[in-house]
């Protein structure tokens, strides 16, 4: 074989092998791309379906788009909003449409994987219908839910002989009535599938000024530990969350989208996500949250975060410009 012709078959040979190892990384991109949180099939969350209690608050919204991304079939509740065809125009609500536009832009699909609804835990005839629209948009021959996460609160600060009694009863309704009653009214869903309902504790420690919030965190802590024993014949789970680090101020704010200062208009990044804030658990503490939802056999309890370790979040969010 002379030198030219031995030149031109190492380049083929070359060329073969590049075409061969360009197959192959697509393959692995692919592979990637479809274990990612687009891909709801193969994500922790298999289509199953929750509840999210309450949308409307920081940690609520960040909950309900994270397991949505996670491939979970998310219901949350908006005190305001209804069904993605509401005129709510409350941070969430936008929040909630742009997901579900970006999500039917990538899938082509017209049902979405994070519905809102109408929901407040302190009337009872919204649980009802809650019930009746998460049954409405189950797929056929299912009547269940894999969890209820309770994310309705309410947090007042204020030294106690200064504060008014309606706030100590606006807690004590939200923060533990309310649990009790979301519990009652979701339970048929949860015994239909094993299911698991899962509560935030108390803190790492009791802070001045919250005497009324902090009494309201140690009742659904302790309601929780019974319901476990009430609830465990009927196969449902009962998880509380610890969230040390911040405040109930915080958990419960609402959030709001990242402006530019200049002319106030929308915070977008190039390729085309608007900014919300804040946004309040961390990786880490996401990581536990998927544990929470997903394992098998739960724990009774959860720190979101080691007492001492919280690691500052970030402090935006990004979702798609509806």
């Amino acid at each position: 074989m002379d030198e030219q012709t031995a030149l031109v078959l190492a380049l083929q040979l070359v060329a073969l092998f590049s075409i061969a190892g360009a197959l192959l990384l697509y393959l692995l991109c692919k592979i990637r791309a479809g274990s990612g949180p687009e891909s709801a099939g193969s994500t922790p969350g298999g289509g199953k379906a929750l509840l999210v209690t309450c949308a409307d608050n920081a940690i609520g919204l960040q909950l309900a788009v994270h397991l949505a991304n996670r491939g979970f079939r998310v219901f949350a509740g908006l005190k305001d909003g209804a069904s993605s065809g509401s005129s709510d125009d409350s941070v969430p609500a936008r929040v909630i449409r742009a997901w579900q536009k970006h999500r039917e832009s990538l899938t082509g699909l017209c049902h979405s994987a994070l519905v809102a609804l109408p929901l407040d835990v302190t009337r009872e005839d919204l649980l009802h219908e809650a019930v009746d629209i998460i049954r409405a948009h189950l797929p056929a021959g299912e009547d269940g839910i894999w969890a209820v996460i309770n994310t309705s609160g309410l947090s007042y600060r204020g030294r106690l002989e200064q504060q008014d009694i309606a706030h100590w009863d606006a807690i004590l309704k939200t923060n533990v009535v309310g649990v009790l009653r979301t519990t009652r009214t979701f339970q048929g869903l949860l015994r239909n599938t094993s299911g698991r309902l899962i509560n935030f504790g108390v803190a790492d420690s009791a802070d001045a000024g919250l005497v009324a919030y902090t009494a309201s965190r140690y009742a659904v802590e302790g309601a929780s530990n019974a319901l476990r024993q009430e609830l465990a014949p009927l196969g449902i789970k009962v998880i509380t969350l610890h969230l040390s680090g911040v405040t109930p101020e915080m958990l419960f704010v609402t959030p709001k989208l990242n402006t530019k200062e200049e002319r106030g208009d929308i915070s977008v990044d190039m390729s085309g996500c608007i900014e919300y804030q804040p946004i309040l658990l961390t990786p880490q503490s996401l990581r536990v949250v998927d544990v929470a939802v997903t394992a098998g056999a739960p724990n009774n309890c959860y720190e979101l975060a080691p007492k001492g370790h919280w690691t500052k979040p970030i402090n935006f969010i990004k979702s798609f410009v509806v």
